[in-house]
């Protein structure tokens, strides 16, 4: 594998991914070493050198990096490379703007992606890392949460936003201007809900209306002698009425601690058994024919 020479780079590599490789494969050829002997000066592995060599994608900065030590080059130029390459490849076509020039939402996550590709590309579990926690504990620039914000998917916080700029890490003397260019722009932003506050009650919308019937009746004179022994147990076991009157499954189990006393709570249903009188079966069917029948036109 090691005497196997690259192919030439192929004809559909971007401009300044092809100049990248071709500097790259430049400093090999003078350093006269092998595949072999640049991995291990480099301390990385022969199939990683092969990888970024290829011309097929824009290799990490750090291999760029490693390679150049290698071959016993100084910088000359291969970090600015390798930037313009992982911008051709991230953003192409869109041009780098300060914070002053920023007017939309959408420019200003572009800049962070800036931001992100000036600082090496770290992934994003390396970035949440860098940032570390709050005082309170919890972490201040979540992977997941900075994912939606860098595909516009969710506004970015300011204290999420300065976490990013502090992970990079983005120079002190811009990181004011940026703030005031994130004020500007997401003033009007909805709050998120802070750490460890409850979320809001989910308010569901009203039932359906129904049409009275004898089986509706029935149901409801069943549904109130349930909910007296819910408040007496907290545990109901005939969901099927609250489903026939399309307001769901409205029971829940009772809590482990719930007691009550059974012999109490069996008199009670005996008296409610001996007040309510005896509900015959109703075919449903039968009474929507019925009313079909009552509301067609003569």
């Amino acid at each position: 594998m090691a005497g196997r020479p690259l192919s030439p780079i192929p004809a559909s590599t971007p401009p300044e991914l092809r100049a990248l490789v071709q500097r790259l494969r430049d400093a090999k050829d003078a350093s006269g070493k092998t595949f072999e002997t640049l991995a291990k000066d480099g301390k990385v592995s022969e199939s990683v050198v092969r990888r970024a060599l290829a011309g097929k994608t824009v290799p990490p900065l750090e291999t760029v990096k490693a390679i150049t030590r290698a071959c016993g080059r100084k910088k000359d130029g291969m970090a600015q490379a390798w930037y313009d390459a992982k911008v051709e490849e991230v953003l192409p076509g869109v041009q780098k703007l300060g914070p002053k020039l920023v007017t939309s939402p959408r420019e200003f996550v572009e800049s962070m992606i800036f931001m992100r590709i000036e600082g090496g590309y770290p992934p994003l579990q390396q970035l949440e890392k860098v940032a570390g926690r709050a005082p309170d504990g919890r972490t201040r620039l979540p992977h997941s949460t900075l994912h939606l914000v860098l595909h516009r998917q969710i506004p970015p916080t300011e204290e999420l936003f300065t976490a990013f700029m502090e992970a990079l890490p983005v120079p002190a003397a811009s990181r004011r201007h940026w703030l005031d260019t994130h004020r500007r722009l997401f003033a009007d932003a909805p709050a998120r809900r802070a750490w460890g506050q409850p979320p809001p009650p989910v308010v569901r919308d009203e039932p359906p209306a129904f049409t009275s019937c004898e089986g509706a009746d029935g149901a409801l004179a069943r549904m109130d002698r349930n909910e007296e022994i819910k408040r007496k147990t907290g545990y109901l076991k005939e969901p099927d009425d609250y489903e026939l009157l399309g307001l769901g499954y409205l029971n829940s189990p009772a809590p482990e601690s719930q007691w009550w006393d059974e012999a109490e709570l069996a008199a009670w249903e005996a008296e409610a058994a001996a007040q309510q009188p005896a509900l015959k079966h109703v075919d449903l069917r039968e009474v929507l024919r019925a009313y079909n029948d009552r509301s067609d036109p003569a």
